[in-house]
């Protein structure tokens, strides 16, 4: 068997080999430019120096590069060496930095088993994993560009971000980038008649209430604001422009990339598992699986090994008589921030979740610690029923029985308190007084003054 080190770079890799005695065998650099595929000319290297050179176990400090990948696909063992790990061992032998002496002591510790062999996910589960790390950056880039476009509009026209309040969308609504488009400045906007607003509300999707909308907008935009000289605003509006096509395409390829996601994630193999999770939509299920993948006892070993994994596993620091324990922060934090939303979510839609958290509060728990300890328990219970195939359980999970007395139910508080919706009678009984108003003095939706203050469904 051979052992082979690769140290790689952005033009090319350096590669050393060894055999099961530690003598070197050979070594090379492949160049990027002359060579179109690195893979194969590293199989053309590695053929002479043995009879069993397909066996041989490569080892390099990121498995991550397309090199690393493809290398894998084509049916060779690729395992990972920790470049901290490396360092240190060249620091400890006096090892100079050079290419080919990194290529050397990777090789070396790969003969050793100083390295963690990689567990590929399935053809299915890695394709989830792209199209959910491209996900997560587009909606990262729309929010960006929200907020940029926000700044914007505060520089020249800070009404126009009441105009749609964050219930409706905010400025995401495609009815508000419509109409900014069109009227990019309080000028331009207060020049739209209703019929010119009710056209472009209909265009951008709108279909109910649409004269009534249109007569709001408009005696919004007539108010007197403060106003620019005309050249600046007009200089204004070409930027709020194009911060709104940049909005528009960002909005756009997040949609195109949600779609590909929920197809993605109902081809996954634990699809049905995590869906019965309560309060785990598809983006998030979808999260999930992308980074547990589905090989999850074969690349973790046991559930805490995943909870270290994922950065819900404390770490403890003992010194003498000194005890501490620190949050761990070496983790992958797509993993952290996926569990900290579902945590966050499942306490108001599991039972179980939401008594378990308001025990780990009453106990003296901040809330972000209370929600990662409810993270680690979701995690451990979604590893036991990928290893052991029994679908998931809200009641075995938090340990209760349904039809006990005792059992928790989900307690949700009222928007708005005994005192509140005797103030909010009053005012509805008042002459001229209107639903719209009444919710926005309480800073509570429509819906719930229908709801909780006339104790009637909302008219359609």
């Amino acid at each position: 068997m051979l052992f082979a080190g690769c140290d790689w770079s952005d033009r090319w890799l350096d590669v050393a080999v060894l055999d099961r005695s530690g003598a070197l065998l050979g070594e090379t650099r492949i160049v990027y430019a002359d060579s179109p595929d690195p893979v194969a000319r590293y199989r053309e290297f590695l053929a002479p120096l043995g009879r069993r050179w397909r066996a041989t176990i490569t080892g390099i400090e990121d498995v991550h590069i397309l090199f690393a990948r493809s290398l894998a696909a084509s049916g060779m063992e690729v395992v990972h060496v920790d470049p901290t790990r490396a360092s240190r061992h060249r620091a400890a032998f006096g090892i100079p930095k050079t290419d080919r002496a990194d290529a050397r002591l990777i090789a070396s510790m790969t003969r050793a088993g100083e390295c963690r062999p990689i567990v590929p996910n399935s053809p299915t589960a890695e394709a989830l994993r792209v199209v959910a790390h491209a996900h997560r950056t587009a909606v990262a880039s729309r929010a960006e560009a929200l907020h940029v476009l926000r700044a914007a509009l505060v520089r020249i026209w800070p009404a126009a971000l009441s105009a749609w309040p964050a219930s409706v969308g905010g400025l995401r609504n495609p009815q508000a980038r419509a109409v900014l488009a069109a009227a990019p400045g309080p000028r331009a906007a207060a020049r739209l008649d209703r019929k010119r607003l009710a056209a472009l509300l209909t265009a951008a999707g709108r279909t109910r209430t649409v004269e009534g909308e249109a007569e709001r907008l408009r005696q919004l935009f007539c108010r007197p604001v403060m106003l620019l000289d005309p050249r600046v605003e007009d200089a204004e509006a070409v930027r709020i422009r194009h911060l709104l096509a940049a909005l528009d395409q960002a909005v756009q390829r997040t949609d195109a990339l949600q779609g590909e996601l929920e197809q993605r994630y109902a081809a996954h193999r634990y699809h049905q598992l995590v869906s019965r999770v309560p309060g785990n939509g598809t983006t998030l299920g979808a999260y999930l699986l992308a980074e547990i993948g589905d090989r999850p006892v074969e690349r973790f070993g046991t559930g805490r090994s995943l909870a270290a994994y994922a950065g819900v596993a404390p770490v403890t620091w003992a010194s003498g008589q000194t005890v501490r324990v620190a949050f761990r922060r070496a983790s992958s934090t797509h993993l952290r921030s996926t569990l900290h939303a579902v945590a966050f979510s499942m306490v108001t839609h599991s039972p179980g979740a939401q008594a378990y958290y308001r025990r780990r509060r009453a106990a003296g728990d901040a809330h972000a610690t209370a929600l990662r300890k409810l993270g680690r328990k979701i995690l451990l219970c979604l590893y036991y029923c990928m290893a052991s195939g029994v679908p998931y359980d809200d009641a075995v999970a938090f340990g209760y029985d349904p039809a006990a007395a005792d059992a928790p139910t989900l307690q949700r508080e009222a928007p708005l308190d005994e005192m509140e919706i005797v103030r909010a009678r009053e005012m509805l009984a008042a002459p001229g007084a209107t639903v719209t108003a009444t919710a926005r003095a309480f800073g509570v939706s429509t819906q719930t003054v229908y709801r909780h203050v006339l104790g009637r469904p909302r008219p359609r």
